[in-house]
């Protein structure tokens, strides 16, 4: 991405009817996209120590920065922020999984923080996933969703059960009876 943020003309992006990006070629689209990730993961442009992407005060200067990169119009600013903040949380849940829980205690996950991420994000992001507050409302969940996105149109209750449903012979945390007396509800008002 050094040819992105190094370059001093800007790159042409158009787009379609629904704001996305869609050309002048595929691999320019690649290209935006990957460079869109790059900024994600730039610790002074979307820090890791604000907890929720709609309190991140930086996004004008992310739309600023992109635009001084490429030529694109304001009606692709939505989608653009967009993408740029779905990165932002998979990088975000990307380090707790390497850098949190793969590791005993803060001191040890302290000196396995990788550089690119500020030290001082880093103990803020170890204080949060530590808090007692976080693993409180974990352990409220008693119907956890348990399934990615889906393609396919189906009914609110099929949509329940399928995303309450637990994998044979998997060890959970908590007692599903309760997810498993709701699914016996809703099939038994369904028929």
């Amino acid at each position: 991405m050094r040819s992105v943020h190094c370059r001093k003309a800007c790159k042409v992006i158009t787009r379609n009817n629904l704001n996305q990006p869609i050309g002048p070629t595929k691999e320019d689209v690649r290209v935006f996209g990957s460079f869109l990730g790059t900024l994600a993961r730039t610790a002074t442009l979307c820090p890791l120590d604000v907890l929720d992407w709609r309190n991140m005060d930086t996004k004008e200067d992310l739309w600023t920065y992109t635009k001084s990169k490429y030529d694109i119009t304001d009606a692709v600013k939505t989608w653009t922020l967009f993408s740029i903040g779905n990165v932002w949380r998979r990088h975000k849940s990307q380090v707790k999984k390497d850098h949190y829980d793969a590791y005993q205690n803060d001191e040890v996950r302290m000196t396995k923080r990788p550089d690119y991420i500020l030290e001082y994000q880093f103990k803020e992001l170890l204080e949060y996933w530590s808090s007692d507050k976080l693993q409180v409302n974990r352990k409220k969940l008693t119907n956890p969703h348990t399934v990615g996105k889906t393609k396919e149109s189906v009914s609110l209750n099929d949509i329940f059960v399928a995303t309450r449903a637990r994998k044979r012979g998997r060890l959970y945390k908590d007692s599903d009876k309760n997810t498993t007396s709701k699914i016996a509800e809703t099939e038994k008002i369904e028929t």
